[in-house]
């Protein structure tokens, strides 16, 4: 109950200093650009709708519903999208009311920047002495811990080097069940003593670390806990599955664990999608004349198509059509096994070389991110044979298809493109999307500009699985590239 009361008065904390900081930057503001803190009517209806859309955009982002010791970063790009689409509703309204001249551009941005620093000064507090109180033992969650399972010795590790999360585990219960010992935490007793053990009194915090086919060993433990006031948490042994976006959900009184499923769903889908038609649409006005260039540097140096569109697998597991500058003669897969990766192998044109080394090539997929075939950022898409074959040898592969493909992505800009390790780049690719938020989006974004673009030819993989680069004689003919 402590520990409720606790998170309680740090989620009012936040709700209340947000809307704070936001009052306490547009006045600054108005000080700052007027020279005084008398602020007119119009500036403070202002002040109070920016306000409003903020809150309600918070909502929409869900800006409240995690803790605050869980990614702060992401939070902060939360509250900073809200803040952004206040500022966006504000000025939509002006424009339709005509009342933009009665208000100063200087003040609406200075507003912008020092609520955006306020807010990120607030919550650099706030997490600091969050984080200094549960080192001291505060607003922290004694736990006990039934069943030193995988998945409950990982819990013990992950909760020791996440003391946002406010739980600690103090003692565990040992089961027929243990796959090892706890390191540090003292047994408490075994499952047959269970009501000598929660009559201590030690713990407001029950998680049961059992296998899911130990149900006669769940269902005695929730009976003895059934007599205590006591919370309760299942914690089931599934370290040996991939599990994406996984969540507990009520559907009509009955309690479903989801282990695998898109993070783009509802709002999300929308905001994805907004983000990549906005980015793509402005990237293709800013790089036209270089497109223009590139396609007359293709058409010079060699005869044939400057686009060539290939067979790729995206969203859902279907296929689409992916868009790139032509960078070899043409035909020239025409009647050969197709292999996977083997750059160096691979016949180019002289600019041809260029434009793949620098991802020039790579340009024209923005059109795909304005047909909806693909995002800005996400999992490379690879062809369809090859998703055939690897699925069956890479533990996961088909999860990264629960989103659209992309044109860059956290394994890209980590160094796992190419002919590299095709296993560790799933493994990144799982990592997106099991972390997917718009201010990840951003920063992938930012870091393709910085390292993601020129780089050298395909170094010698590290440790690809069996058979990745044979020859797929038999789909040699569908996976030709067909000209347009």
């Amino acid at each position: 109950m402590q520990l409720t009361k606790f998170n309680a008065l740090l989620d009012i904390e936040l709700r209340v200093s947000d809307p704070i900081s936001a009052t306490g930057a547009g006045y600054l503001a108005y000080f700052i650009w007027f020279d005084t803190f008398r602020m007119s009517t119009f500036y403070a209806v202002a002040l109070v709708i920016l306000l409003l859309v903020t809150f309600t955009a918070s909502i929409a982002l869900r800006v409240y519903e995690q803790p605050l010791g869980e990614r702060p970063l992401s939070q902060y790009c939360c509250i900073a999208a809200s803040w952004a689409a206040g500022f966006a509703g504000l000025i939509a309204l002006a424009y339709l009311l005509k009342v933009g001249e009665f208000y100063s551009r200087g003040w609406v941005s200075l507003t912008f920047i020092l609520g955006l620093v306020f807010m990120a000064l607030t919550r650099l507090i706030v997490l600091t002495a969050l984080r200094y109180l549960r080192r001291q033992g505060i607003g922290m969650g004694r736990c006990l811990l039934v069943g030193a399972t995988d998945a409950g010795i990982h819990m013990v590790d992950q909760l020791e080097s996440n003391l946002g999360l406010g739980m600690k585990i103090t003692a565990y219960v040992k089961t027929s069940y243990d796959h090892g010992v706890p390191a540090g935490i003292p047994m408490a007793g075994s499952l047959q003593n269970i009501d000598e053990i929660l009559d201590r009194g030690e713990w407001d915090q029950v998680l049961v670390a059992l296998p899911v086919s130990a149900n006669r060993a769940i269902s005695y433990t929730l009976d003895r806990v059934e007599e205590r006031v006591m919370t309760v948490k299942f914690v089931p042994d599934l370290l040996g599955r991939q599990l994406i976006n996984h969540r507990t959900e009520d559907c009509a009184g009955v309690p479903i664990v989801t282990l695998r499923e898109s993070p783009l769903l509802g709002h999300a889908w929308i905001l994805k999608g907004f983000e990549d038609r906005l980015i793509a649409g402005a990237i293709l006005l800013l790089i036209a004349p270089v497109m223009l260039m590139l396609a007359l540097g293709v058409k010079l140096s060699s005869p044939g198509p400057v686009l060539y569109r290939q067979r790729r697998v995206g969203l859902d597991g279907k296929e689409f059509e992916m868009l790139k500058f032509r960078s070899m003669p043409v035909d020239m897969e025409k009647n050969k096994a197709v292999q996977w990766g083997s750059a160096q192998t691979k016949t180019t044109t002289r600019f041809g070389r260029f434009i793949r080394q620098s991802s020039l090539d790579e340009l024209p997929q923005f059109i795909n991110v304005l047909r909806g075939d693909m995002s800005i950022v996400g999992p490379r898409p690879e062809r369809p044979m090859f998703v055939e074959k690897f699925k069956g040898e890479i533990s996961g592969y088909m999860h990264k298809h629960l989103v659209k493909a992309g044109i860059t992505g956290w394994a890209q800009i980590n160094g796992w493109r190419g002919d590299t390790d095709l296993v560790k780049r799933i493994e990144h690719d799982l990592y997106y999307i099991n972390h997917w938020s718009l201010g990840f989006d951003l920063r992938i974004i930012l870091l393709t500009i910085f390292k993601g673009f020129v780089h050298s030819e395909a170094p010698t993989p590290a440790a690809q699985p069996a058979n990745a680069t044979a020859a797929v004689a038999a789909a040699a003919n569908s996976a030709n590239e067909k000209s347009i």
